[in-house]
Order: C-alpha cells, then sequence, then structure tokens
C-alpha cells in the first residue's frame, strides 16, 4: 500500500527520530516498570544477587499480577507510544501513516486466521531445525539455559489456575503485545525503511530479523524471523495495520492456549513441551498452504493493493502548508 507521508523530515531524520524515541521509551519502561517491585520489595534486599537469585526472588506463583502489570508497562512503554510519538512528530496524521484506520473485511479477517495456522508445523518444522544445526554442545547449553529462563518468566506471568487467569493471561501475552509489537515493527520500522529503501522486500527481511532477535529466543530465532516475513508480507501488501494485529494475535492466542491446555493437565509439566513440533516434510507442506492462502489474501485485498511500499505525500493542506523539501514549495510527484 502506499504509504501517506507529510514529507517534513529526511529519511535519516525519521530514523533518528524512531530511535531517540524507542530509547526514551525504553528508558521510562526501566523506570515505571520497576515502580511496582518497589512496592513489594525493598530494593536494598535485592542489591548484590546474581541474576539466578533474583529471578528466584521475583519470579514466583505470588508476583505473576505484578509481573503481568510490569509487562504491560514496559512493552507499552517500549513499543507502542514511541511509534505513536514518532509517526506523530514526523507524519502528523500518525493513527493513519501507520495503519490504524483501513477496515477489515469479513474475507480478509478469515484468511488471516487461516494463514497463521497454516503457519504453525513450519514454525514448529524450523524450531526443530534449528536444535539440528550444527553448534557446540556448550552453545546449545547456553541456548537451552535461555529458553528455561524464558519459560520459568512465561510460566509465572502466564500462572492459569482457573478461567479468569487464561483471559488475563491472553490479554496481556497475547493481544497487547500484539498491538505494541506490530505498531512498532510493522507501522513503524517496515513502513519507514519501506519508503527509504524502495525495496520493500529488503525492508520486510530487515524487520523480521530484527523482531526476531529483540524477542531474545535464540532456538526459536529462526520461527519468529519466518513468522515476521509472513507478518510484513501482509503489511507491505495492504497497509493494514489492524490485519497485522489480529494475525499476531491470533498466533499468541494459540500459543497461551497450548499452555492452558498443558498446565490443567498438569499443573507441573514442562511448558517446552507445548510447544508444536513438525517433521520437516511438514513445514514445506505449509510453505504450500501458507502462499496459496496468500493468493486468496492478495485477490480478497485488492481494493487494498495501491502501489505497495510507495510513498504518496499528502496534498498541501491536508497536512502542512507547503513542503520543505522542494525549492517550489509544491509536493513531490508520487
Amino acid at each position: 500500500m502506499a504509504y501517506p507521508a507529510s514529507h517534513r523530515y529526511t529519511y535519516w531524520a525519521q530514523l533518528a527520530i524512531l530511535a531517540g524515541c524507542v530509547s526514551l521509551g525504553f528508558l521510562l519502561a526501566t523506570l515505571v516498570s520497576s515502580l511496582p517491585l518497589l512496592l513489594k520489595y525493598d530494593m536494598k534486599s535485592l542489591l548484590g544477587l546474581s541474576p539466578e537469585e533474583l529471578s528466584d526472588r521475583l519470579l514466583v506463583p505470588a508476583n505473576a499480577g505484578i509481573l503481568r502489570l510490569v509487562q504491560f508497562l514496559s512493552t507499552l512503554m517500549l513499543f507502542f507510544l514511541p511509534t505513536l510519538a514518532y509517526a506523530r512528530i514526523c507524519h502528523r496524521r500518525a493513527v493513519r501513516h501507520l495503519g490504524l484506520q483501513k477496515p477489515v473485511q469479513a474475507r480478509q479477517l478469515v484468511l488471516v486466521v487461516l494463514i497463521m495456522f497454516a503457519c504453525l508445523p513450519l514454525v514448529g518444522a524450523l524450531a526443530d531445525l534449528t536444535q539440528r544445526l550444527p553448534f557446540s554442545q556448550a552453545t546449545l547449553n547456553r541456548f537451552q539455559a535461555a529458553e528455561d529462563a524464558y519459560n520459568r518468566q512465561v510460566a509465572v506471568i502466564g500462572r492459569m489456575d482457573s478461567v479468569l487467569d487464561f483471559i488475563l493471561s491472553l490479554i496481556m501475552l497475547a493481544i497487547l503485545p500484539a498491538v505494541f509489537e506490530e505498531t512498532l515493527f510493522r507501522g513503524g520500522v517496515q513502513n519507514l525503511l519501506s519508503r527509504w529503501w524502495r525495496a520493500p522486500i529488503w525492508a520486510i527481511v530487515v524487520t523480521s530479523l530484527l523482531f526476531s532477535a529483540v524477542h531474545g529466543s535464540y532456538l526459536g530465532f529462526l520461527s519468529r524471523a519466518v513468522l515476521g516475513f509472513v507478518l510484513g508480507w501482509m503489511y507491505y501488501r495492504t497497509g493494514n495495520l489492524r490485519l497485522n494485529i489480529i494475525a499476531h494475535a491470533v498466533n499468541n492466542t494459540v500459543a497461551i492456549t497450548a499452555l492452558y491446555v498443558v498446565h490443567r493437565r498438569d499443573p507441573n509439566a514442562d511448558l517446552s513441551k507445548a510447544d508444536p513440533h513438525f517433521a520437516l516434510w511438514w513445514g514445506a507442506v505449509s510453505v504450500i498452504a501458507v502462499v496459496a492462502l496468500f493468493v486468496l489474501f492478495e485477490r480478497t485485498s485488492a481494493f487494498q493493493v495501491d502501489r505497495p511500499g510507495r510513498e504518496v505525500p499528502l496534498p498541501p493542506g491536508e497536512d502542512w502548508p507547503h513542503y520543505p523539501f522542494s525549492e517550489t514549495g509544491n509536493p513531490p510527484a508520487a
């Protein structure tokens, strides 16, 4: 989709503003997300503890509510608010620029859900493939230790002893992260790189790698990168961030539901068993299914596909009275 923009700043300036907003958001997230812990703990008692000892102290079932609040505050201030601020500074009509005003048709919604379910075998196959790569045993041990630490955090934040806990976990770990992460990575980063480089595919690839790296999962890096590419392609073809949020939320919901089912069957079960495992040939079948569904998605979304990846300056007077980059003051050609 052609991205409406005001051309108020150069692309380098837009990148600097986005990076600055995210950096400020990181500082605010660190500060604000620590406040709930300050109310519960004497911080002096936490000083000098090793990372393992600190995890043992904080990652306990009694802290589930506090950790959910910390998760919400940190992702809100790290991903969502900085991107809105950047879009507001650089493009004035922030919501429109990010793609949050586009309608979602019922057929699009169905296809988005089907695409995400079709991705599951591919994601599972890639996770298994990653473990078979020729890493040294020491490297695999470090990777697995990181995964175990992540699973332990999810086990506490996503504590689901009742239906109410399940609903809260869906909100905190499925829906809100989908909104916040898609706003930054697709609405902010991919949007900017696609307009700047005029090479949307490379913008999708770079954003997908960054999206996966931020999650800090080594064994799941390929899986998340491919999932990021699918979400990136969806945004590239429509510019509709609402579809991306729905797709991301569906993927997260499947994962949380699997955790809930495993936990209900056995409260002491290993959460890693909730991850789907598929043979490599299932991954190949998954690729075929995803491509076929995207063909249908393309036809269904034809009303929103308009010069994908290109930038269309807003007319003078709609956003800004003139265009600083034009010597005549007239808007540049679309």
